[in-house]
């Protein structure tokens, strides 16, 4: 489940709400379609690829750089846990995500960390055909949040 490193729940989702995202933790798969089905179109809602994903050797490369997409993203994770950092209006929110949160970007400036092996399932707006479409924003990447008693930079 969710938990956010520097702010409380509410400020968490308040910051994030501004920039259209939202983390939902999810308890069963009903409850992921039904966050699925208010942010994607009904032809766009499947899963496009379960990925596996392994903590980085360069933290800071990737999709561990600050960067957005081109379309709305409805992922979850299925395995593992991460670090993800959003950048809002107000600086940064920081977040661990674990199995089952289901992390919805419209757009949003974030970055994202693995810090255990972790299984992933991708699904995004567009066409069956279009790839995520990755932009750089080129904001310096800072040592990661320390999440909890483990340092995580």
């Amino acid at each position: 489940m969710v938990r956010f490193l520097d702010l409380d729940d509410s400020e968490a989702a308040r910051r994030l709400a501004a920039i259209g995202t939202e983390i939902v933790p999810t308890t069963d798969e009903g409850a992921e379609h039904v966050v699925v089905a208010r942010v994607l179109p009904i032809g766009e809602r499947g899963v496009r690829v379960e990925v596996d994903i392994e903590p980085p050797d360069d933290p800071f490369a990737g999709m561990g750089a600050w960067h957005r997409n081109a379309q709305t993203e409805a992922h979850t994770v299925r395995s593992g846990s991460g670090v993800v950092e959003f950048w809002t209006p107000d600086g940064a929110v920081s977040a661990r995500l674990e199995a089952g949160d289901v992390m919805v970007v419209r757009g949003g400036e974030h970055r994202y960390r693995p810090l255990t092996a972790q299984r992933w399932a991708i699904r995004h707006s567009g066409p069956a055909d279009t790839e995520l479409e990755t932009t750089d924003t080129g904001r310096p990447s800072d040592a990661w949040p320390v999440d909890g008693p483990t340092a995580v930079g």
